[in-house]
């Protein structure tokens, strides 16, 4: 038989071992990369952070409206206007969330501005510093704050571009229902 002693002891280390070592093995696996987070979002989150007002740009929507912005190339073809098209389906497709959402076209001075005749949507004056974070043909979600969140490269096909705009309804979808802003 063990005295009270010794088996308090073993009863003491195995409740430190029990709280411990859970922590422990924590720490191995995130410090060895052993872990892959989950990610929900489809866009690229646009990091380091970056807004409208540190770009140098005037964010017209300011406090009031979340934006869906798509930045015209130079030579607006086809699948630019299919792409264009597919920004106000988007849009209606948002259903209840619609009215905190502004679609918008993204123009600087490379920008192919004979697009802005033939679609109704708003536009906003972008500059270089801009147009390094985001690309041609690229769409962008934007905050009511005027921060960047997320983009969304060209993709090759018109059917990879369906699935883009359903990734988007989705991204856009959950940060609307998170946000408490717009």
């Amino acid at each position: 038989m063990m005295s009270k002693v010794v088996r308090s002891r073993i009863i003491f280390v195995a409740l430190i071992a029990l709280f411990v070592l859970p922590a422990l093995i924590a720490k191995i696996f995130l410090v060895n990369n052993w872990y892959e987070s989950g990610v929900t979002n489809k866009g690229q989150l646009i990091e380091p952070r970056q807004s409208y007002q540190g770009l140098g740009i005037v964010n017209p929507y300011a406090g009031r409206q979340w934006q869906l912005g798509y930045l015209v190339p130079p030579q607006c073809n086809e699948f630019c206007h299919q792409q264009i098209y597919l920004l106000g389906q988007s849009h209606i497709a948002l259903g209840k969330y619609q009215a905190r959402v502004t679609p918008v076209l993204l123009v600087s001075d490379l920008s192919d501005r004979t697009v802005l005749e033939t679609n109704s949507f708003q536009s906003i004056e972008v500059n270089d510093a801009f147009h390094q974070l985001v690309s041609d043909f690229e769409l962008v979600i934007v905050d009511p704050l005027g921060q960047l969140v997320m983009r969304y490269p060209l993709v090759e096909s018109k059917d990879d571009l369906i699935n883009q705009n359903k990734d988007v309804l989705a991204d856009l979808r959950k940060l609307l229902k998170l946000s408490r802003v717009g």
